[in-house]
């Protein structure tokens, strides 16, 4: 950040962060060991809405990426825009490292296009929770939803207890923020 923007009160984001998405590898056996829960087949890549015609392009740059990995990579992509206007990149598929590796691939490709600033989130489900990881912050936070607009916060801190040695888990609970009707 430069003088003039200081002393105007301009801020500049922060580019996403995603080799910290890979600690998830190594937590997944404390997933489905101590929290039992398994990987729900879903995951996300959540972005601030910008021209949806260089999300065309990203979408298919996106499609021809994954499809190159054949019968090694077995997830699916499709795209939603929801109600708030966010993009989200969806990645279907059983297996949680093809997730993991597929969504780190499109978060790369997004920042090569210039949209870095667009990373907002990326969303893993596992039963009926979800792991978000905060590109911003490269931090981790659970939310288990209970309702249209009900989180079970209690539920919550046992699971970033459980996972705090295991991921980089944020330690404000401000900052987990809900995302409410995820399309996985």
């Amino acid at each position: 950040m430069g003088l003039f923007d200081a002393l105007f009160g301009r801020t500049k984001l922060s580019p996403g962060k995603t080799d910290a998405l890979f600690a998830l590898s190594t937590a997944a056996l404390d997933i489905e060991t101590r929290l039992d829960s398994a990987y729900g087949g879903k995951a996300a890549i959540v972005l601030r809405a910008v021209d949806n015609s260089a999300y065309d392009a990203i979408s298919k740059d996106l499609h021809d990426l994954l499809n190159l990995g054949g019968r090694d990579f077995r997830a699916s992509v499709s795209m939603h825009q929801d109600n708030m206007g966010f993009q989200w990149i969806i990645l279907e598929g059983p297996d949680l490292e093809d997730a993991i590796n597929g969504l780190h691939m499109t978060a790369d490709l997004i920042k090569q296009a210039g949209f870095a600033d667009s990373l907002l989130a990326a969303m893993f489900r596992f039963g009926d929770w979800y792991l978000i990881y905060s590109y911003r912050r490269a931090t981790f936070y659970p939310f288990v939803p209970t309702g249209r607009s009900s989180r079970q916060e209690s539920r919550e801190f046992r699971i970033r207890q459980t996972l705090a040695n295991a991921l980089p888990m944020e330690k404000d609970p401000e900052r987990w923020y809900p995302l409410w009707d995820p399309p996985i």
